[in-house]
């Protein structure tokens, strides 16, 4: 029986926030404006979101990170601590965009491949810059899923024209990383639809 994962779109560009049913809870990968009450509807009584897992840390993927954080008291997890250069707040300021709230990063990831447990699964984490220089995809190897931000999209790449972005580390960190991943491995991006890494290594012009 497949684990359950909801996603929600939302936001000011239309991010992808993902609800993962787990052993010992809920887990949420990134938080785009409105996820706080979308998580409240979907909860069923009684459960809880134990953690936020942030795959960067741009604005549109943590809108609604602190709202979450502070309705639900999850612990959040990121590559590093929160700051107004990561979630480009100037730039954001510039396209007439609000303030992101701050929130607190309890758990710093570093920039190490790492596993870890989180609400009784295992995870992988994988730090893979270009996009963003905190980014990190995060896979969950019993159940072939693979959650990649910005990082990967279906018959693409992230964009690398932010501060610190970097063509050639991002495609380096997918072909090292996330390409000799199952190819049954479904890539759930922070835009558009998902994808699986087979796909991908057959059809991304980026990595194939």
């Amino acid at each position: 029986m497949s684990r359950k994962i909801q996603v929600y779109t939302g936001g000011s560009v239309g991010c992808n926030g993902y609800l993962i049913e787990a052993e010992e809870g809920y887990v949420a990968i990134d938080a785009p404006l409105g996820m706080a009450a979308w998580v409240a509807r979907q909860l069923p009584p009684g459960a809880k979101l134990t953690d936020l897992l942030l795959t960067h840390q741009h604005f549109d993927h943590v809108e609604g990170a602190a709202e979450l954080q502070r309705q639900t008291g999850c612990n959040i997890h990121a590559v590093a601590p929160y700051s107004k250069k990561l979630t480009l707040e100037e730039a954001a300021g510039a396209w007439g965009l609000p303030p992101v709230e701050p929130y607190t990063v309890d758990d710093v990831l570093g920039t190490a491949p790492r596993k870890a447990h989180w609400a009784g699964l295992e995870w992988q984490i994988f730090p893979i810059s270009g996009h963003a220089t905190d980014g990190a995809a995060y896979y969950l190897p019993g159940d072939a899923e693979l959650f990649v931000g910005d990082i990967l999209f279906a018959g693409s790449v992230g964009r690398t024209d932010f501060p610190g972005g970097s063509m050639s580390a991002l495609v380096h960190g997918i072909r090292e990383h996330l390409m000799p991943l199952p190819p049954q491995t479904t890539v759930n991006s922070g835009h558009g639809p998902a994808s699986t890494i087979g796909e991908e290594q057959l059809n991304n012009p980026y990595i194939s």
